[in-house]
């Protein structure tokens, strides 16, 4: 029997999982273990690497069903040599991850968990915050997530500019303005929140370079991916004061490393990389990946990577 091989677990629960298999109709039985490797003939992952080494063990290999919307733990080289197909899940997660930007931009203007510590200790005066009304809100990545974050954002009154590498009339209609060089977003913006995806150009686009133009009083935010900001020079912009504070749901190696500066630099609020998760998101995830891999079978691909 035809077998895919399912490297992570999707976390929904198991009954869940083989309700969703049975409406789908998926011709394949799913495994945890490549032992069959000669009847393996799909891969689902999040975010565990699928590679050459992987994919030389597995010679009968027709897809890779990436149940994220990243897809950079995939070696596409590899896939294409191989006229292996690749798909993700593009938009499951757009609220949730919107949603968490906006939480942390809130929780950096009214300095949240400070709060929390404050009186869990028994203290009670903290200093007056911010209001996220009328802050420029500078967007990197004006993709779907970016977009819905535009969207919440200026649900919030905030004035809205942005740099990505495609721009779009959804964030123009939102009174967005696009700066052609992405220093400016950071020269401009009292809160500038991340939205790009991971690749070899957007590897290390935000250094010290674009941190040091920040006010002193602004805020960095990333829910998109570690790699995409420099962590050394983001820990040093925030000990020496480039800006005011940052909150970072992802990082280079997860889970975070001990040594990670970011652990002891000031100004921070870290999240375990919880942006997509939420209950709903992942139910959808799993939905989208199983319908991926139906259609594929069916002969209709969709959300088609390489």
């Amino acid at each position: 029997m035809q077998k895919v091989l399912i490297l992570q677990d999707l976390a929904i629960p198991q009954q869940k999982f083989d309700e969703l298999v049975l409406q789908t109709q998926i011709p394949c039985e799913f495994v945890k273990e490549a032992s069959d490797t000669e009847n393996i003939i799909g891969i689902i992952t999040i975010k565990t690497k699928v590679g050459e080494e992987l994919l030389n063990k597995l010679p009968n290999i027709k897809f890779i069903a990436v149940a994220f919307t990243g897809y950079d733990a995939v070696d596409l080289g590899a896939a294409k040599k191989r006229n292996i197909s690749v798909f993700n899940v593009p938009t499951y997660a757009t609220d949730c991850t919107a949603e968490l930007a906006i939480g942390l931009a809130i929780s950096l203007l009214r300095e949240i968990p400070k709060g929390h510590q404050i009186t869990t200790s028994g203290g009670w005066d903290l200093r007056p915050g911010k209001e996220l009304a009328g802050k420029t809100v500078g967007i990197i990545g004006t993709g779907a997530i970016g977009i819905r974050a535009a969207e919440l954002f200026k649900a919030f009154k905030c004035k809205l500019i942005g740099w990505s590498r495609s721009e779009r009339k959804e964030f123009t209609d939102l009174s967005g303005v696009y700066k052609k060089d992405i220093t400016d977003v950071f020269k401009e913006a009292d809160i500038v929140s991340v939205h790009l995806l991971l690749n070899d150009l957007t590897k290390g686009i935000i250094g010290a370079k674009e941190l040091s133009a920040m006010k002193k009083t602004a805020f960095l935010i990333n829910v998109a991916r570690g790699p995409i900001v420099n962590t050394n020079d983001l820990a040093e912009a925030l000990k020496n004061g480039s800006l005011a504070g940052a909150a970072v749901d992802v990082f280079d190696v997860e889970p975070i490393e001990q040594n990670n500066p970011l652990l002891k630099a000031p100004n921070v609020i870290l999240t375990p990389h919880v942006a997509y998760k939420t209950e709903e998101s992942l139910l959808r995830r799993a939905e989208v990946t199983l319908q991926n891999i139906k259609v594929f079978f069916g002969g209709t691909p969709q959300n088609v990577i390489a």
